[in-house]
């Protein structure tokens, strides 16, 4: 067995693996910093295609006006649910399975996705496809046509 170390041995190590984990060393593609593997839409990125999908989903996010909102909600719920999942991992496991149990016994996509979809959705895509059909008669009908041009059997133009 290893002897017990000085209580300031232990600090100075402590600290040591606190300024690594924080420092973050060089990792491989498939790991994180922290030597975790990578989160699973990282590694997804390495099939063909799956990058073009996932660069276009960030960006979307990026812009997508709710953003703001979902990141300081998680900011809020991580700070209130850290403490709780430290203290008491199973309440917390439980009260996730009952939450989920109370949102699949009550569908609440079901009354709060089908008006919205039918009531403004289905009624924008429509006014803007028509509004697409409309631009595009206008522009052919605005469009100057060349005058027709006769042309004789040996397919020249007449004169």
């Amino acid at each position: 067995m290893m002897a017990a170390s000085t209580p300031s041995e232990r600090l100075a190590q402590s600290r040591e693996r606190l300024r690594q984990a924080l420092s973050g060393p060089s990792s491989t593609p498939g790991e994180s910093s922290a030597g975790r593997p990578a989160p699973w839409w990282q590694s997804l990125a390495a099939l063909p295609g799956a990058g073009i999908v996932i660069d276009a989903v960030e960006q979307w996010w990026a812009r997508h006006p709710l953003r703001v909102t979902a990141q300081i909600a998680l900011d809020a719920a991580r700070g209130a649910v850290q403490p709780i999942a430290q203290r008491h991992p199973w309440a917390l496991v439980l009260g996730a399975g009952l939450v989920g149990g109370l949102l699949v016994g009550r569908r609440p996509w079901g009354w709060v996705l089908k008006p919205a979809l039918f009531a403004g959705l289905l009624q924008q895509l429509l006014i803007s496809s028509l509004k697409a059909q409309a631009q595009v008669v206008a522009r052919q009908d605005a469009a100057p046509r060349a005058p027709a041009v006769r042309r004789d059997a040996t397919g020249h133009p007449e004169p």
